[in-house]
Protein backbone atom coordinates (compact mmCIF):
# COMPACT_ATOMS: atom_id res chain seq x y z
CA UNK A 1 0.00 0.00 0.00
CA UNK A 2 2.98 2.32 0.93
CA UNK A 3 4.38 1.56 -2.41
CA UNK A 4 1.65 2.41 -4.52
CA UNK A 5 1.00 5.86 -2.76
CA UNK A 6 4.68 6.38 -3.50
CA UNK A 7 4.36 5.34 -7.14
CA UNK A 8 1.24 7.78 -7.16
CA UNK A 9 3.02 10.71 -5.92
CA UNK A 10 6.03 10.27 -8.53
CA UNK A 11 3.77 9.69 -10.95
CA UNK A 12 1.31 12.82 -10.29
CA UNK A 13 3.63 15.82 -11.28
CA UNK A 14 4.42 14.03 -14.44
CA UNK A 15 1.27 13.65 -15.52
CA UNK A 16 0.36 16.82 -14.39
CA UNK A 17 3.16 18.10 -16.70
CA UNK A 18 1.85 16.47 -19.78
CA UNK A 19 -1.45 17.90 -19.58
CA UNK A 20 -0.12 21.23 -19.25
CA UNK A 21 2.05 20.61 -22.18
CA UNK A 22 -0.64 19.72 -23.89
CA UNK A 23 -2.96 21.71 -22.95
CA UNK A 24 -0.50 24.85 -24.03
CA UNK A 25 0.05 23.25 -27.31
CA UNK A 26 -3.95 23.01 -28.25
CA UNK A 27 -3.95 26.32 -27.38
CA UNK A 28 -1.22 27.58 -29.29
CA UNK A 29 -3.03 25.83 -32.34
CA UNK A 30 -6.01 27.36 -32.38
CA UNK A 31 -4.24 30.80 -31.26
CA UNK A 32 -2.33 30.67 -34.14
CA UNK A 33 -4.88 29.03 -36.47
CA UNK A 34 -2.06 26.54 -37.40
CA UNK A 35 -4.01 24.59 -39.86
CA UNK A 36 -5.51 27.59 -41.58
CA UNK A 37 -4.75 28.89 -44.67
CA UNK A 38 -5.80 31.02 -47.41
CA UNK A 39 -5.44 30.68 -51.38
CA UNK A 40 -4.00 34.03 -52.48
CA UNK A 41 -6.05 35.11 -55.83
CA UNK A 42 -4.96 37.01 -58.77
CA UNK A 43 -5.71 40.74 -58.53
CA UNK A 44 -4.16 41.66 -61.65
CA UNK A 45 -6.55 44.27 -64.07
CA UNK A 46 -9.22 44.95 -60.80
CA UNK A 47 -10.53 47.45 -59.76
CA UNK A 48 -9.31 48.74 -55.68
CA UNK A 49 -13.45 47.85 -55.07
CA UNK A 50 -13.13 44.55 -56.91
CA UNK A 51 -9.43 43.34 -55.72
CA UNK A 52 -10.93 44.52 -52.02
CA UNK A 53 -14.18 42.02 -52.39
CA UNK A 54 -11.72 38.86 -53.54
CA UNK A 55 -9.91 39.02 -50.95
CA UNK A 56 -12.55 39.45 -48.64
CA UNK A 57 -14.20 36.03 -50.07
CA UNK A 58 -11.03 34.96 -48.54
CA UNK A 59 -10.18 36.27 -45.53
CA UNK A 60 -7.58 38.42 -46.63
CA UNK A 61 -6.92 41.90 -46.31
CA UNK A 62 -5.69 44.63 -49.27
CA UNK A 63 -3.74 47.90 -49.16
CA UNK A 64 -2.32 49.77 -51.32
CA UNK A 65 1.47 50.63 -51.26
CA UNK A 66 2.29 52.68 -54.45
CA UNK A 67 1.19 53.59 -58.13
CA UNK A 68 2.41 53.64 -61.52
CA UNK A 69 1.59 54.85 -64.48
CA UNK A 70 1.45 52.12 -67.51
CA UNK A 71 -0.37 53.86 -70.51
CA UNK A 72 -0.92 50.00 -71.62
CA UNK A 73 -2.88 48.79 -68.71
CA UNK A 74 -6.20 50.07 -67.90
CA UNK A 75 -6.80 53.14 -65.55
CA UNK A 76 -7.23 52.67 -61.79
CA UNK A 77 -6.15 48.93 -61.83
CA UNK A 78 -3.94 46.55 -59.63
CA UNK A 79 -0.75 46.29 -62.35
CA UNK A 80 1.09 44.32 -59.29
CA UNK A 81 0.70 42.69 -55.80
CA UNK A 82 2.67 40.90 -52.57
CA UNK A 83 2.40 38.31 -52.34
CA UNK A 84 2.27 36.62 -55.46
CA UNK A 85 -0.82 34.67 -57.09
CA UNK A 86 -1.30 31.01 -55.51
CA UNK A 87 0.49 31.52 -52.68
CA UNK A 88 -0.76 30.06 -49.42
CA UNK A 89 -0.86 32.56 -46.41
CA UNK A 90 -3.15 33.17 -43.13
CA UNK A 91 -6.10 34.32 -42.91
CA UNK A 92 -6.02 37.58 -42.23
CA UNK A 93 -2.81 38.25 -44.51
CA UNK A 94 -2.65 41.92 -45.76
CA UNK A 95 -1.93 42.00 -49.76
CA UNK A 96 -0.18 44.67 -50.78
CA UNK A 97 -1.32 46.26 -54.27
CA UNK A 98 0.77 48.96 -56.53
CA UNK A 99 -2.19 50.71 -58.55
CA UNK A 100 -2.31 51.90 -62.15
CA UNK A 101 -2.75 55.86 -61.58
CA UNK A 102 -5.24 57.28 -63.48
CA UNK A 103 -2.76 60.12 -64.93
CA UNK A 104 0.75 59.84 -65.07
CA UNK A 105 2.86 61.61 -62.54
CA UNK A 106 4.32 65.73 -63.06
CA UNK A 107 7.58 66.41 -63.88
CA UNK A 108 10.15 69.57 -64.33
CA UNK A 109 10.94 69.61 -68.04
CA UNK A 110 15.01 68.72 -67.85
CA UNK A 111 17.42 71.48 -69.61
CA UNK A 112 18.79 69.58 -72.63
CA UNK A 113 19.91 72.60 -74.70
CA UNK A 114 23.50 72.92 -75.17
CA UNK A 115 23.52 68.71 -74.63
CA UNK A 116 24.55 66.21 -77.03
CA UNK A 117 22.12 64.41 -78.36
CA UNK A 118 22.83 61.06 -76.93
CA UNK A 119 22.99 62.55 -73.64
CA UNK A 120 19.57 64.23 -73.83
CA UNK A 121 17.58 60.76 -75.36
CA UNK A 122 19.74 59.62 -72.56
CA UNK A 123 17.82 61.93 -69.52
CA UNK A 124 15.13 61.96 -71.41
CA UNK A 125 14.55 57.78 -70.76
CA UNK A 126 15.51 58.14 -67.17
CA UNK A 127 12.74 60.81 -66.42
CA UNK A 128 10.04 58.93 -68.45
CA UNK A 129 10.29 61.44 -71.68
CA UNK A 130 9.62 60.04 -75.30
CA UNK A 131 11.67 61.57 -77.95
CA UNK A 132 8.78 62.60 -80.84
CA UNK A 133 11.18 63.52 -83.80
CA UNK A 134 14.52 65.08 -84.48
CA UNK A 135 14.65 68.19 -86.14
CA UNK A 136 17.37 70.07 -87.78
CA UNK A 137 18.82 73.63 -88.28
CA UNK A 138 22.30 74.72 -89.13
CA UNK A 139 24.65 75.47 -86.22
CA UNK A 140 28.65 74.72 -85.60
CA UNK A 141 27.88 72.11 -83.03
CA UNK A 142 26.69 68.59 -85.00
CA UNK A 143 23.96 66.80 -83.05
CA UNK A 144 24.01 69.07 -79.96
CA UNK A 145 20.67 70.25 -78.44
CA UNK A 146 19.97 73.79 -79.80
CA UNK A 147 16.36 74.05 -78.67
CA UNK A 148 13.67 71.72 -76.95
CA UNK A 149 9.85 71.76 -78.12
CA UNK A 150 6.61 70.72 -76.69
CA UNK A 151 3.64 70.63 -79.19
CA UNK A 152 5.51 72.63 -81.46
CA UNK A 153 6.76 75.26 -78.80
CA UNK A 154 9.51 75.96 -77.17
CA UNK A 155 9.29 74.37 -73.49
CA UNK A 156 11.64 75.94 -70.94
CA UNK A 157 13.80 74.51 -68.16
CA UNK A 158 11.63 73.37 -65.27
CA UNK A 159 8.55 73.62 -66.84
CA UNK A 160 5.85 71.02 -65.82
CA UNK A 161 5.12 68.50 -68.14
CA UNK A 162 3.65 64.74 -67.69
CA UNK A 163 5.73 61.47 -67.65
CA UNK A 164 5.62 59.93 -70.82
CA UNK A 165 5.17 62.88 -72.81
CA UNK A 166 7.00 63.32 -76.21
CA UNK A 167 9.09 66.25 -77.13
CA UNK A 168 11.08 67.44 -80.44
CA UNK A 169 14.72 68.21 -80.04
CA UNK A 170 16.28 70.57 -82.29
CA UNK A 171 19.87 69.59 -83.34
CA UNK A 172 22.77 71.44 -84.88
CA UNK A 173 23.50 70.17 -88.88
CA UNK A 174 26.42 71.52 -88.32
CA UNK A 175 27.96 73.49 -91.41
CA UNK A 176 29.43 71.28 -94.22
CA UNK A 177 25.88 69.46 -94.88
CA UNK A 178 26.93 66.38 -93.19
CA UNK A 179 24.61 63.47 -94.27
CA UNK A 180 24.74 59.53 -93.26
CA UNK A 181 24.62 55.97 -94.24
CA UNK A 182 20.62 54.47 -94.23
CA UNK A 183 20.68 52.03 -92.04
CA UNK A 184 19.47 48.88 -92.12
CA UNK A 185 16.78 48.06 -90.03
CA UNK A 186 15.18 44.99 -91.23
CA UNK A 187 14.44 42.10 -89.24
CA UNK A 188 13.87 44.60 -85.96
CA UNK A 189 11.05 45.14 -83.66
CA UNK A 190 9.37 48.86 -83.84
CA UNK A 191 11.04 49.42 -80.55
CA UNK A 192 14.57 48.33 -82.19
CA UNK A 193 14.11 50.27 -85.17
CA UNK A 194 13.66 53.61 -82.71
CA UNK A 195 16.35 53.22 -81.00
CA UNK A 196 18.73 52.77 -84.21
CA UNK A 197 17.40 55.34 -85.82
CA UNK A 198 17.68 57.99 -83.03
CA UNK A 199 21.51 57.02 -82.99
CA UNK A 200 21.38 57.33 -86.52
CA UNK A 201 19.88 60.89 -86.33
CA UNK A 202 16.78 59.76 -88.29
CA UNK A 203 13.43 59.70 -87.31
CA UNK A 204 10.71 56.88 -88.18
CA UNK A 205 8.22 57.79 -91.33
CA UNK A 206 5.09 55.78 -92.04
CA UNK A 207 4.80 52.51 -90.71
CA UNK A 208 3.01 51.35 -93.88
CA UNK A 209 1.10 47.76 -92.82
CA UNK A 210 1.17 44.98 -90.40
CA UNK A 211 1.04 41.70 -92.29
CA UNK A 212 -0.50 38.74 -90.32
CA UNK A 213 -2.33 40.42 -87.89
CA UNK A 214 -5.81 40.30 -89.57
CA UNK A 215 -8.82 41.89 -87.74
CA UNK A 216 -8.66 40.86 -85.18
CA UNK A 217 -5.53 42.48 -83.95
CA UNK A 218 -2.57 41.33 -82.30
CA UNK A 219 0.77 42.80 -80.62
CA UNK A 220 2.54 44.71 -83.28
CA UNK A 221 5.43 45.06 -80.52
CA UNK A 222 6.61 41.44 -81.90
CA UNK A 223 6.55 42.09 -85.36
CA UNK A 224 9.68 42.95 -87.61
CA UNK A 225 10.64 45.15 -90.31
CA UNK A 226 10.52 43.24 -93.29
CA UNK A 227 10.80 45.93 -96.18
CA UNK A 228 12.61 49.80 -95.79
CA UNK A 229 12.21 52.76 -97.72
CA UNK A 230 15.10 54.58 -98.22
CA UNK A 231 16.41 51.07 -98.80
CA UNK A 232 20.04 50.36 -97.17
CA UNK A 233 21.48 50.22 -100.35
CA UNK A 234 25.56 50.69 -100.20
CA UNK A 235 26.16 54.44 -100.15
CA UNK A 236 22.97 54.98 -100.30
CA UNK A 237 22.97 58.41 -97.82
CA UNK A 238 20.31 60.77 -96.29
CA UNK A 239 20.51 64.01 -94.49
CA UNK A 240 20.23 64.48 -90.29
CA UNK A 241 16.46 64.07 -89.14
CA UNK A 242 15.38 62.39 -92.15
CA UNK A 243 12.41 60.28 -92.69
CA UNK A 244 13.02 56.05 -92.83
CA UNK A 245 9.33 54.35 -93.91
CA UNK A 246 8.90 50.95 -92.74
CA UNK A 247 6.49 47.82 -93.57
CA UNK A 248 5.61 45.39 -90.84
CA UNK A 249 5.06 41.37 -90.59
CA UNK A 250 4.21 39.33 -87.92
CA UNK A 251 5.43 36.53 -90.27
CA UNK A 252 9.26 36.01 -88.84
CA UNK A 253 10.17 33.83 -92.24
CA UNK A 254 9.77 36.70 -94.50
CA UNK A 255 12.29 38.92 -92.42
CA UNK A 256 15.34 37.39 -93.55
CA UNK A 257 18.28 39.38 -94.77
CA UNK A 258 20.20 38.73 -97.94
CA UNK A 259 23.57 38.53 -97.36
CA UNK A 260 24.85 40.85 -99.97
CA UNK A 261 22.21 43.77 -98.92
CA UNK A 262 24.69 45.71 -98.87
CA UNK A 263 26.67 44.97 -102.01
CA UNK A 264 23.70 46.67 -104.18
Amino acid sequence: MAGSRKVLLVMAPLGIAVLLVLGAWLWLGAYTRHDAKAVVPSLKGLTMDEARARLEEQGLQAEVIDSVYNDEAPKGTVVDQDPRPEKAVKPGRTIYLVMNAQQPKMLNMPALVNLSKRQAISVLEILGLKVKEMQYRPDPCMDCVVAQLYNGQPIAAEARIRRGEAVTLVLGSGQNGERVQVPDVRGMTLAEVKAVLNMASLNLGVVVEVKGCGNSGCDTALAKVVRQSPEPIKNNLIGPGGMIDVWLTMDSTTTAVPDDADDH
